[in-house]
């Protein structure tokens, strides 16, 4: 056991940002900011947001919306082959820009990788729960050897260390985050995580010496934490649960009690579970089962989730899933979003994203602090 720093470790909200100098006035935000970035190291995008490779959140629909807005998605794998080259070939009709998730390492997998590239497939994903290992840095390394001009990222990493060994083996951009996603159990069954700021902060400092983008990925839950995570480092955010119940997630609405909702399940949880090519009628029909025993067990106001522990499983899971109120458009919520981070960059007086990097300046603040940071009223 070695303990690295008895200094604790931050996340959103842990921190705030100061005030800065700023030549244009309030009305001015959206004409005087630029939100454009790097997602990868060839790939620019016009907003600063990716949707998370979430099967409940990631299909079409999601992907022409936030497209269309100047983010992009990432296609979920948890999904057979030939649904992620149908939705592929769907979306690129819309003309916007998509990243698809692979999450099989097998030969078969490299032979999806190109068909998904032969598609225009702008960025692939490498997906995993933990990157530095060698199996996802021998996959990576048969990618860009088969395919040398394509945009590669990989997911997920928390330290420096991992990241420099992924952009040593290839990567065109690196995702940050293990544990803190709304819907995740990570960190409570498995003891392994860091606090997301932390983790950005660390691997952005290896990153930028190689010219190579960061997505933070977990934890953002209003306007403001885009902000913070750009300033310790991130080109991009990466939102999951924040967009969950929207009108563009997969599934229908479930009406319950007058109340509309839309099931939402994290990537690791015992309700999602790869879709079989050979039996979607069954598929189905689990689905169908999953949402009444949701709508049963959150017959009490005190149960909002399914329990991990409180199902059968035969692996160990890392998520939980529920019933999420519907949100209606994911264009409203990124309007939002989108607004926040641009008031936030006129109040920092930074113009554009690489500003909000060099010159945030950052105070750590206790947890009295966060009672002060919502309203009371």
């Amino acid at each position: 056991m070695k303990i690295l720093s008895t200094t604790p470790e931050l996340t959103f909200n842990d921190v705030l940002l100061l005030p800065g100098s700023s030549n244009f006035t309030i009305t001015q935000d959206t004409q005087k900011t630029n939100i454009k970035t790097r997602i990868s190291k060839n790939l620019e995008i016009d907003i600063p947001i990716c949707s998370s490779p979430m099967p409940n959140i990631s299909e079409t629909k999601m992907a022409i919306a936030l497209g269309k807005l100047g983010g992009i998605t990432f296609i979920h794998c948890f999904q057979n082959f030939s649904k992620q080259l149908q939705q592929v070939r769907e979306i690129k009709k819309h003309h916007v820009k998509i990243a698809v998730s692979v999450s099989d390492f097998s030969s078969k997998g490299l032979q999806h990788v190109s068909n998904l590239l032969k598609l225009k497939t702008d960025l692939i994903c490498i997906e995993t729960a933990q990157a530095h290992n060698s199996q996802t840095i021998a996959f990576l390394k048969k990618i860009k050897g088969k395919h040398p001009h394509a945009e590669v990222c990989v997911a997920l990493v928390v330290t420096g260390e991992a990241t420099e060994a992924l952009i040593k083996a290839g990567a065109d951009s690196i995702r940050v985050g293990i544990g803190g996603g709304s819907h995740c159990t990570t960190r409570l069954v498995t003891g392994v995580g860091r606090p997301q700021l932390s983790a950005v902060l660390d691997c952005y400092q290896v990153a930028k010496k190689y010219n190579v983008p960061i997505i933070s990925d977990t934890g953002i839950e209003h306007a403001g934490d885009i902000t913070k995570a750009i300033a310790f480092g991130a080109d991009v955010v990466m939102i999951g649960g924040l967009f969950a119940g929207t009108e563009e997630c997969p599934g229908p609405i479930i009406n319950k009690n007058g109340q509309n909702f839309k099931f939402s399940a994290g990537m690791c949880s015992n309700q999602t579970e790869y879709e079989s090519k050979s039996a979607p009628k069954d598929y189905i029909r689990e689905i169908k089962t999953i949402i009444k025993k949701i709508i049963h067990y959150q017959s009490h106001p005190d149960n909002p989730f399914i329990s991990t522990y409180s199902q059968p499983f035969s692996f160990t899971h890392e998520g939980v899933s529920g019933l999420i109120p519907y949100k209606g458009s994911v264009i409203s919520i990124v309007g939002d979003l989108v607004g926040g981070l641009r008031r936030s960059m006129w109040y920092l007086g930074c113009k554009n994203l690489d500003e909000v990097r060099k010159k945030s300046k950052i105070v750590i603040v206790t947890p009295n602090t966060t009672r002060d940071n919502i309203p009371r009223i």
